[in-house]
């Protein structure tokens, strides 16, 4: 994905370059994924999804006629499933009205329908479910490109690597045919991510710094805050603590005042200097930032960084109690599982803990070997070759310039406290869901 074409580029030949969705995942495979919930929930989701995608492969004309069998049974699986998922009645009545009515669905409506699902799924952090229904609102609006990132960005988080890969092209080349900037610049980040996941962070900084300059050509400074982040996350896992504070300042300018992923950018600025062995410093910033993260999958990694920080500060009894916090939800949720017990085996190094800190650095290599998270894999596999040699951790360093953090912390006080301040809601507005990461 590059910058958008030129406008004089025909559009039949930007329709050809447009890549094609992937392929179904599989009933089998979808229907392992439906284990997280109820049975009889997620036998109501696998015959929603097959419908889904019976009703995207068929021409409009015939969608009527071939829809015919198990009505009463699915109407009836249907009603069920609202009683386990009453927030869901909205979206199943849609599907309800697949059931009975498939010619007289909408395309846009049945996507939308999906991406309820998906939301719920998400907000429960169950992953694979949150995955299948995104993919499946993609397929029900096939040319709405916030869908097809929808569903890269669940197919990334899901460790669907090359589904992701597919799903972010697709949404770049329908936002470039929509001229929709907001959903090209998505997919640009979104694939940025997908690069940094897999360890290449080169590309992934060309995808986050093309990201950024076109959000800030076209005002959109929430995204280009959201570009700077990413950048910084490179930063702070590869590179220099000048290019860190760039790119975090520049990522809390362009923040609105309540972005709900300002405490993952604290995170990972505080992940900076922990990773510098400048602990000290980091711990009230990681403590703060574990206090405002809410999702369980980003308190394990939250939680595990705090634990790495307090080791590195010699303060074992700390690190004993936040161990045993992150361990438990490291293995509730697979999404940064590696990547916690990578910090909790760096704790326990710096404690000379070295069978625990063994157990969870082969440990991480699993799960990372599983995800194809190539780089955790190899840093993994790094620790433990430290760790067999009994090679301990550098001293603790002091913060290059103490008055620039200090001034930079308190910058990020003041934008959390903003999180939890009530909001002011104009007569008549509506309020608007927003997911802690759209990228």
């Amino acid at each position: 994905m590059g910058e958008a074409p030129s406008a004089v580029v025909p559009v039949s030949r930007r329709l050809r370059t447009i890549t094609p969705p992937p392929p179904f995942l599989g009933w089998a495979r979808e229907a392992a994924s439906l284990d997280g919930v109820d049975p009889e929930l997620g036998l109501a989701f696998w015959r929603v999804l097959r419908r889904v995608r019976a009703w995207a492969e068929t021409p409009p004309g015939e969608r009527a006629r071939r829809f015919g069998s198990g009505r009463d049974e699915a109407r009836e699986r249907l009603g069920v499933a609202c009683a386990h998922a009453p927030a869901l009645v909205e979206a199943l009545g849609t599907f309800a009205l697949l059931v009975r009515a498939p010619g007289e669905v909408e395309p846009r409506r049945l996507s939308e329908a999906c991406r309820q699902v998906h939301a719920w799924a998400e907000e429960r952090s169950l992953l694979p479910v949150a995955m299948l229904f995104a993919e499946a609102a993609a397929y029900a609006d096939p040319d709405d490109p916030a869908r097809a990132n929808d569903a890269g960005r669940m197919c990334r988080r899901a460790a669907q690597d090359e589904r992701a890969s597919s799903w972010y092209h697709r949404g770049y080349g329908l936002g470039v045919r929509r001229q929709d900037d907001t959903e090209t610049i998505r997919a640009q980040i979104g694939y940025g991510n997908l690069m940094k996941d897999l360890g290449q962070y080169d590309e992934a900084r060309k995808y986050f710094e093309r990201a950024a300059r076109r959000a800030i050509n076209t005002g959109r400074k929430r995204q280009a805050g959201e570009a700077h982040h990413d950048l910084l996350a490179i930063a702070a896992e590869v590179g220099t603590y000048a290019e860190a504070e760039r790119h975090v300042r520049r990522a809390l300018t362009y923040y609105p005042i309540r972005h709900p992923r300002l405490p993952a950018l604290l995170h990972d600025w505080a992940f900076l200097h922990v990773r510098l062995h400048i602990y000290a410093p980091a711990i009230p910033l990681l403590d703060l930032a574990v206090q405002k993260v809410t999702a369980p999958e980003l308190k394990t990694l939250f939680s595990s960084t705090l634990a790495w920080a307090v080791a590195g500060a010699g303060r074992r009894d700390e690190f004993e109690r936040i161990e045993s916090e992150a361990v438990l939800l490291a293995g509730k949720h697979q999404e940064h599982a590696a990547a916690a017990l990578i910090h909790l085996s760096e704790g326990a190094r710096a404690l000379s803990l070295w069978g625990r800190a063994e157990l969870y650095a082969a440990r991480a290599v699993d799960i990372a070997a599983m995800r194809k998270e190539a780089a955790l894999e190899g840093e993994g596999l790094g620790l433990l070759e430290a760790i067999m040699n009994r090679i301990g951790v550098p001293r603790e360093e002091c913060a290059p310039n103490p008055d620039r953090l200090s001034a930079l912390t308190q910058r990020f006080q003041a934008r959390l406290r903003s999180l939890d301040a009530p909001r002011r809601r104009q007569p008549g507005a509506s309020e608007k869901r927003q997911h802690p990461s759209t990228s």
